[in-house]
């Protein structure tokens, strides 16, 4: 397994096959929190809303668009974004997991895990992973990873259906660590 990232934004390529594969994740979404309207809906519910969203993602300062690679293949997608407004205090986010897909065929093989531990380590600095408390597999895996790539110096809280993690990264890898 050899898992790597590239910037999206910079790939008309990358840009189309996230597109493309970005219902497939709205509908396991959609399927996972039992919900077709709300916070994810099934793709197309809402028109036209998906392929504007998707283009804000590629034109936005403030968002990393990501493609996850396994041995150089399209496995999956990632969307790291920073808030509008400038973090007020230390405690505040200077980055935030706004998406994160891995294709079920590429799952169970720690491709998610590896992507997330590139992508922290890319990103240095204050973070915040959401998950919809309804997702118990996104929960459960971003615990796991979340903990492993901080040995366990995090906060988490559940509040309004969700639970958070907020941690700080770094570019360095940690030493020793397995």
């Amino acid at each position: 397994m050899s898992v790597s990232l590239r910037d999206a934004k910079a790939s008309a390529e990358d840009r189309r096959w996230i597109q493309a594969v970005y219902p497939e994740y709205l509908e396991e979404l959609s399927r996972l929190t039992h919900s077709g309207t709300g916070v994810f809906p099934v793709y197309g519910e809402h028109g036209p809303r998906e392929d504007e969203l998707l283009a804000r993602w590629f034109r936005d300062d403030r968002s990393h668009p990501l493609l996850i690679l396994d041995g150089g293949r399209a496995a999956g997608f990632a969307l790291v974004a920073r808030p509008l407004v400038p973090p007020r205090s230390a405690a505040d986010a200077e980055f935030r997991m706004a998406e994160f897909y891995v294709r079920n065929t590429h799952r169970r093989r720690g491709i998610g895990r590896a992507a997330a531990e590139l992508i922290f380590s890319r990103f240095a600095g204050r973070w915040e992973v959401a998950e919809a408390l309804a997702n118990a597999d996104a929960v459960s895996f971003w615990r796991r990873v979340v903990a492993a790539y901080t040995r366990g110096r995090y906060e988490e809280r559940v509040a309004s259906d969700e639970v958070r993690q907020r941690f700080t990264s770094s570019n360095t890898p940690w030493l020793g660590r397995t």
